[in-house]
């Protein structure tokens, strides 16, 4: 009892602390279709020109669909050829061209144009480089990948322009060392942001510098985060469904959206050109509209 009512005044502290900061209002609702109707969908990212990109775990498939929700073409499927995958854990084309799939199981990233076309797979197969079990994975404008991977506890940074390999946040860094790590995204500033499944937010710079370490405040288990500028948003099992940290102000709250209805939790999240895409665990995918202090509703 007393758990459940400690559980309850944080929520209710943290509703109480949302603050204009983090206001987003929806703008409208997408069904991805036509789609199968046992489709499961796991892991959303948007490109820089709108297209939304949806990974379909139960047929290992990656999806690509306009700004309204409908199907423009499919790639993928099990496998261990070029192009096929076996349990793709993460997609992300933050670099607004190519979108990258890290293949758990096949041990390898695989690359495509912004039309799901093939292009090529890391690390090469006549190298020495390995990859163990990559989770989650970043591509940058600079030409450089980062690679969560999940055996070894590490972050792999692989300079695609100058054919280096480095690692870091391994049992060497101390406080700052990766402990079950499940998702690492970007800021605009460069700065990298891992999530542990314990709810630790480690941020280091793109040369694997400690930046800082965070702690979302909450009981129930956190399943996605997204940068959004300097401030970080992250989707959790229940109430809240929604949290955001405010660097400026050191401080985390409850994200409240206007117009978002009560349904289904977010299972992978997307900012792209001043909106957030929350991609919810029945595949209804959820578009808000940042608000900023000149607007007003």
């Amino acid at each position: 009892m007393k758990t459940m009512m400690k559980s309850k005044l944080v929520v209710l502290l943290l509703i109480a602390g949302t603050v204009a900061f983090g206001q987003f209002v929806l703008e409208r609702e997408v069904k991805p279709a036509p789609v199968p109707k046992s489709a499961q969908f796991s892991s959303l990212t948007v490109s820089q020109f709108g297209d939304i990109y949806l990974l379909e775990s139960k047929g290992q498939e990656i999806y690509r669909l306009n700004s309204k929700g409908e199907l423009q073409n499919v790639n993928g499927g099990f496998g261990w050829k070029e192009g096929r995958f076996d349990t793709p854990m993460d997609i992300n084309i933050s670099s607004g061209l190519n979108l990258l799939v890290a293949d758990y199981n096949n041990h390898r990233i695989v690359r495509f144009d912004r039309d799901l076309n093939y292009l090529t797979t890391y690390p090469d197969p006549n190298s020495d480089f390995e990859i163990s079990y990559p989770r989650s994975v970043v591509l940058t404008n600079l030409g450089e990948i980062f690679i969560l991977s999940d055996e070894n506890a590490e972050i792999i940074r692989l300079n695609l322009s100058r054919n280096n390999i480095t690692s870091f946040a391994g049992i060497e860094y101390d406080s700052y060392a990766l402990s079950d790590p499940m998702l690492i995204r970007m800021n605009e500033a460069g700065i990298l942001n891992v999530l542990e499944t314990g709810g630790r937010i480690l941020q280091f710079d793109r040369f694997g510098t400690p930046v800082n370490r965070l702690k979302v405040p909450a009981e129930s288990r956190i399943l996605a985060m997204v940068p959004v500028g300097n401030d970080i948003i992250v989707a959790l099992r229940k109430e809240p469904e929604l949290m955001m940290y405010s660097a400026a102000q050191k401080r985390w709250s409850a994200l409240l959206i206007d117009g978002l209805p009560k349904s289904a939790y977010f299972v992978s999240m997307s900012y792209r050109n001043n909106q957030l895409y929350l991609l919810s665990s029945d595949g209804r995918i959820f578009i808000c509209s940042q608000l900023f202090r000149s607007e007003k509703k």
